[in-house]
């Protein structure tokens, strides 16, 4: 029982360590998309040091009681965290990089029976703090101390670019008022550039994404006979879904090109003229109302035009003289 308690600590340090290193490689080969928290670089280097030190910790056999405390909150936090990635939908638990591994896989195999292993396996004695020999202490914490010396600079000064040839960042709080720039990278661009469009960048397999579809089908079929001046389009993120989806939908179907890695946080809704960005909503989807909102905003002039609001409301078909 004595060994198992002392391996047990050592074996989960180097499975933090690993995760770290994996973090760390990600975080110096790709960029971040910074659209929340588990996605936000400094928070992503604060996780890194943390494994480390605490991976070293473990390893080293200091303070066993107080390690192993650390240790059993820290599993018990990573188990939340990966229940709570699994019931959102997350394709990867984010523990080991780019190594994408399922969260529902992280926490029964490897979060879970953590936080069993240390509870049985727990250190015996009362003192929370057991002080070791001074060079021991002197030398554990003298090699923490250097590597994250190097790690903590290494990864906050070498950020990667947000564009290459094999992935791209994308930012569409810096759209509006430009041309759409993923309008060439879009199968259906050529349409996309005449007209006004409502368009909803999606994963197949997010969860606010599925719920966020059905909203802007509504949406598309409330407006039909009114697409001279406003059209609905749905455009998938890779990797794409195998099924083709609805062949009745009054939606516009397009797929973003599978020729590079795009990293966004989605749904993503975009409100557009003749391919110009004028609004964008992350993440929280617009409904109607805010999107046409939006456009009388936009194009109203007082005494010429009524709002878009009440076009629809009197399904006006003939609007095309009143748009600019």
């Amino acid at each position: 029982m004595k060994s198992t308690s002392n391996i047990v600590p050592k074996l989960l340090g180097v499975l933090l360590l690993t995760g770290a290193v994996l973090k760390g490689w990600q975080l110096l080969t790709e960029p971040t998309a910074n659209n929340d928290i588990w996605t936000n670089r400094a928070f992503l280097i604060f996780t890194v040091e943390f494994e480390i030190s605490l991976g070293i910790w473990l390893l080293s056999g200091l303070f066993k009681k107080a390690a192993w405390l650390a240790a059993l909150s820290c599993f018990s936090l990573f188990s939340f965290i990966t229940l709570y990635k699994g019931l959102s939908g997350a394709e990867s638990c984010g523990c080991f990089g780019s190594v994408h591994v399922n969260p529902w896989i992280t926490l029964f195999a490897i979060d879970i029976p953590a936080v069993i292993a240390l509870v049985i396996f727990r250190p015996k004695g009362k003192k929370l703090f057991d002080w070791p020999s001074i060079p021991r202490f002197a030398t554990t914490v003298t090699i923490g101390l250097v590597i994250l010396g190097i790690t903590i600079p290494m990864l906050a000064l070498n950020e990667p670019a947000k564009i290459s040839s094999s992935y791209e960042v994308l930012e569409p709080g810096n759209w509006v008022g430009r041309k759409l720039p993923i309008l060439e990278h879009i199968d259906i661009a050529k349409s996309l550039q005449e007209g006004t469009w409502v368009m909803l960048l999606y994963h197949h397999d997010c969860p606010d994404c599925v719920a966020a579809i059905p909203m802007y089908e509504q949406m598309a079929y409330d407006i039909k006979g009114n697409e001279d001046f406003l059209r609905i389009t749905l455009i998938e993120v890779p990797p794409y879904c195998p099924d083709t989806g609805d062949e009745n939908c009054l939606c516009t179907h397009g797929c973003l090109a599978n020729t590079k890695e795009w990293l966004v946080t989605t749904p993503i809704v975009v409100l557009m003229t003749d391919g110009w960005v004028k609004e964008t909503w992350e993440v929280k989807v617009p409904d109607l109302n805010t999107i046409l909102e939006k456009l009388t905003s936009i194009v109203n002039r007082p005494g010429r035009f009524e709002s878009y609001s009440e076009i629809l409301a009197k399904n006006i078909q003939d609007v095309e003289r009143r748009w600019i």
